[in-house]
């Protein structure tokens, strides 16, 4: 009867031992498997990092690029009510000139 129970004990020592041996097993692949997973998170997050930055350099160019038109078209703006300006001076000095030139006497113009 001792040794059936002792023989038991050994057994269930054994069970115990094999399985406390597949748990290790598992947490250990398990910590593997979070590793790799969080080694892979890290260099997304880092292309991410890269990509973003790389966004923000192109607003800025882009930016500065809308800048440099909205002045552009600033300027041509001013350039253009120049020249309309000076066509409304201008146009008397027309008028007189075409009527001159249908033969006007010095009383038209």
């Amino acid at each position: 009867m001792i040794t059936l129970s002792l023989s038991f004990l050994v057994v269930a020592l054994a069970g115990c031992l094999l399985f406390q041996m597949v748990t290790v097993f598992q947490l250990r692949s398990g910590q593997t498997e979070i590793r790799e997973k969080q080694a892979s998170a890290c260099e997304r997050i880092h292309q991410l990092e890269q990509e973003l930055a790389a966004l923000c350099n192109a607003s800025v160019g882009a930016g500065e690029h809308v800048l440099r038109l909205e002045h552009q078209m600033q300027r041509i703006n001013e350039r253009q009510n120049g020249l309309e300006m000076r066509a409304v001076g201008d146009r008397p000095y027309n008028q007189a000139n075409q009527l001159v030139n249908k033969g006007a006497d010095i009383g038209e113009l």
